[in-house]
């Protein structure tokens, strides 16, 4: 009867190992496609003045210097972001006319935007890890006076994507600092970074 007992019990986990399903999870995480930002705050990464009458005098003008040629740069024209892997997309909302959709391509942590137009442009910082987004702003700003030779008072102003340096805003009006003779004379930049924190 022993024996019986013994052959009913390794009958039985016999068969309970031959119904097991080779189910194999797959242990790693589900990659997430669309991420959704919301805007948390700012920083103003640089303000660099050059002023004409002394060969190009090179300033570091304080935050709220750049409230006379830029009123709004404290907000983002955008206050959420939508980013979309998948799709390789990112949709800029403001809840009016100045809400954009733009193709992109994503190198390391920068996000570059294709219009079709241009070169692709870099636009901010994508970090995966932390679901960050961070938007570049600049404001770039030229002013040349009157030239005895007839030239006429020149102002270009622009606020785009990206970031400025130094190249990028002589060679225009000015080939270098010292061609800033009159005292009127300006080139003035700002770097401005938006923070998106993931909703």
């Amino acid at each position: 009867m022993k024996y019986l007992f013994y052959a009913a019990l390794i009958s039985l986990s016999l068969i309970s190992c031959g119904n097991n399903d080779n189910v194999t999870e797959d242990p790693r995480p589900i990659e997430k496609e669309v991420y959704q930002f919301d805007f948390k705050s700012y920083a103003v990464k640089e303000t660099i003045l050059y002023t004409g009458g002394t060969s190009g005098s090179k300033t570091f003008p304080q935050e709220s210097f750049l409230s006379s040629y830029w009123s709004t740069y404290q907000q983002p024209a955008w206050k959420k972001i939508v980013l979309d892997l998948k799709n390789n997309s990112i949709q800029l909302i403001a809840g009016n006319s100045a809400d954009a959709i733009y193709n992109i391509n994503i190198s390391n942590d920068s996000v570059l935007i294709n219009d079709k137009v241009s070169k692709p442009r870099y636009i901010g910082d994508f970090n995966k890890k932390n679901s960050t987004f961070t938007l570049k702003r600049t404001l770039q700003y030229m002013k040349r006076e009157r030239r005895d030779n007839g030239n006429v008072l020149t102002i270009v102003q622009n606020v785009s994507f990206g970031t400025t340096r130094y190249d990028n805003m002589f060679g225009i009006l000015f080939t270098t600092p010292a061609d800033m003779i009159k005292a009127e004379d300006q080139v003035l930049w700002s770097n401005i970074e938006y923070y998106y924190k993931q909703l």
